[in-house]
C-alpha cells in the first residue's frame, strides 16, 4: 500500500508542499517564541510572552475556519492550494523584512498572517486526501502525511533553535534592542551573548522561509486538476459566513458520531496547547540552549509521526478506532511520568517522545474518521468547523499552561505536564464508555451496507470520490 501511495503523483506533491509549509510555520513561529521567552530579545516587549504569540497564531482559526471551508467546497481544491501558496510566498517576503530590520510589530503581524494562511489551508489539506487516494488508503495516507509533516516540524523547530542562537547576537550587535528597556532588563537579555555586527544572520531565516515557500508553490501546480465538489454553493461574506457555518454544522450533526469525533480531536489540542509551550519553558528550567530546547519538540514530532505510521500500517484497509483508546491510555501514563521526573534532559526527552508516539496513535484514526464520515459537498465546511474547535482547544491549553507556569512555582515546567495527563484522563472516560465502540459500530455498518449493495466500500461510503 505504501508503494502505491508513493506512485501517486498528487499525493506525493501534497506531502512535499505540506511539509515545507509546516516547516515554514514552525521555523518562523518558533524563532519568535524563543525571542519572547525568558531572556529572549523581546522578552520584555510583550505581555504573556509565548502564550500571546500562540494565541495570535490560533485566533484566525477561530474567526475564519468556517469561512475558509466554504472555498474548499465551492472551488477546486487544487486552485485553493495554489492561492494559499502564493499567499505564503508574499508572506515570506514580509518575514524577511521583519527579521532583517528587527521590527517586532511587523513580526507579530507575520505571525497573525501565518495563522490566516494556515486557516485557509486547513480545510483543503484534509479534504483533498479522499480525492487523491482510495478509501482503503485513507488511514495510511493520513499516517504518511502526518509523518512527513512531523519530520518537517522537526526540521523547522530544530533549525529555528539554531537560527535563534545565531540571530540574537546579530540583533544585539546591530543595536536593535528597544531603547525603552531598563539597564537591568538589557543585562538579562545580553548576558552570555557575544554581539556580532554582521548582518548575514538577520537575513538567513527569512530567505530560508522564502525558498521553502517557492518550492511549495511549485508542488501546488503539480497537483492533478480536481473538479469542485459543490460549485453551486454561494459563499457568504456576512457574519453568517464566518460564524453561522459553525452553528449549521453543529446542529446538523447532533446525535451523530461525527460530532463526537470532532470533540475527541479538539480535546487533544488542549494537551498540545499545554505541551508545546511547556517545551520552551522546560529549556529555561534545565538551563539549556535554544537549540537543545527546540530539539525536545523535534523528538516529540517524530514520535507523533511514528505513531501515525504504525496506525496506518496496522489499520490496513479500514479505519481502526480502537487505536484512539490505546493512544489515550498511553498519554495518561506518559504525561503523568513527565510531571514526576527528575531534572534530566535525556530522560525527559525519552518519556516525552513515548507520549508523542501514543499521541500519534490517538490522532490519525480521528483524522481519518473526519474524512470518511463527511460528504464531498460539505467536507470543507465541516473541517473548517473542526479546525475552529481544535484551536479553541489549543487556546484553552495555552491558558492552562499559563496557569501552571504561574502557580506551580519553581517546578512549574515538569508539574505543568500533569495538566496534560488530567485532560487525557477526562477524555478517556467518554472514549472508553461510549465513543470508541460507537465509532467502530459506524464503520462496521458502513462496510456491511456496502457489502449488501454488492459494491466496493469506495463506492458506498459517503464522502469518497469516484
Amino acid at each position: 500500500m505504501a508503494e502505491r501511495l508513493g506512485k501517486n503523483r498528487g499525493f506525493v506533491n501534497l506531502n512535499i508542499l505540506q511539509a515545507f509549509g509546516a516547516a515554514n510555520d514552525n521555523l518562523f513561529k518558533q524563532i519568535i517564541i524563543l525571542s519572547v521567552a525568558t531572556g529572549g530579545i523581546w522578552s520584555f516587549d510583550l505581555w504573556g510572552g509565548q502564550t500571546t504569540i500562540s494565541l495570535l497564531f490560533s485566533l484566525p482559526f477561530i474567526l475564519f475556519g468556517g469561512f475558509a471551508g466554504q472555498f474548499s467546497d465551492k472551488y477546486s481544491k487544487r486552485s485553493v492550494v495554489i492561492v494559499v501558496k502564493i499567499w505564503e510566498v508574499m508572506l515570506a517576503l514580509t518575514c524577511i523584512a521583519a527579521l532583517a530590520t528587527g521590527n517586532f510589530e511587523l513580526c507579530l503581524f507575520c505571525v497573525i498572517m501565518l495563522g490566516v494562511q494556515s486557516t485557509l489551508f486547513s480545510p483543503v489539506k484534509l479534504g483533498i486526501i479522499p480525492e487523491l487516494v482510495e478509501y482503503k488508503q485513507i488511514t495510511n495516507a493520513n499516517g504518511t502525511l502526518g509523518m512527513v509533516s512531523n519530520i518537517a516540524i522537526i526540521l523547522g523547530t530544530g533549525v529555528a533553535g539554531v537560527f535563534s542562537d545565531k540571530y540574537k547576537p546579530a540583533f544585539l550587535g546591530n543595536d536593535f534592542l528597544s531603547a525603552n528597556l531598563t539597564g537591568k532588563e538589557k543585562t538579562i537579555i545580553e548576558e552570555g551573548i557575544d554581539k556580532v555586527p554582521e548582518v548575514m544572520w538577520l537575513y538567513v531565516p527569512g530567505v530560508t522561509i522564502l525558498v521553502l515557500a517557492l518550492i511549495g508553490l511549485y508542488c501546488a501546480f503539480q497537483l492533478p486538476k480536481l473538479p469542485p465538489k459543490n460549485s453551486g454553493l454561494k459563499v457568504s461574506y456576512s457574519l453568517h459566513g464566518f460564524f453561522g457555518v459553525y452553528w449549521e454544522q453543529f446542529v446538523a450533526n447532533i446525535g451523530k458520531p461525527l460530532l463526537a469525533v470532532t470533540g475527541a480531536f479538539s480535546a487533544f489540542f488542549i494537551i498540545a496547547g499545554i505541551a508545546l509551550l511547556n517545551i520552551s519553558e522546560y529549556g529555561d528550567y534545565l538551563g539549556i540552549s535554544d537549540t537543545l530546547a527546540s530539539a525536545q519538540g523535534a523528538f516529540l514530532s517524530i514520535a507523533i509521526g511514528l505513531g501515525g505510521v504504525v496506525v496506518g500500517l496496522k489499520s490496513k484497509d479500514q479505519v481502526r478506532p480502537r487505536f484512539i483508546l490505546v493512544g489515550a491510555i498511553g498519554m495518561v501514563i506518559g504525561f503523568t511520568l513527565l510531571g514526576l521526573l527528575p531534572k534530566n534532559y535525556w530522560l525527559v526527552v525519552a518519556v516525552l517522545s513515548t507520549s508523542g508516539f501514543f499521541a500519534g496513535l490517538y490522532m490519525i484514526p480521528l483524522q481519518s474518521l473526519l474524512q470518511v464520515l463527511t460528504t464531498d459537498e460539505n467536507r470543507g465546511r465541516f473541517i473548517g468547523f473542526s479546525a475552529m474547535l481544535t484551536m479553541v482547544g489549543f487556546v484553552i491549553g495555552n491558558c492552562l499552561h499559563y496557569l501552571g507556569k504561574t502557580y506551580f512555582g519553581e517546578h512549574a515546567a515538569p508539574r505543568t505536564y500533569l495538566l496534560c495527563a488530567a485532560v487525557a484522563i477526562v477524555m478517556l472516560i467518554p472514549l472508553w464508555l461510549r465513543w470508541v465502540p460507537w465509532f467502530q459500530r459506524t464503520i462496521d455498518e458502513m462496510t456491511e451496507e456496502a457489502g449488501k449493495a454488492g459494491n466496493s466500500v469506495e463506492e458506498e461510503v459517503p464522502g469518497i470520490s469516484d
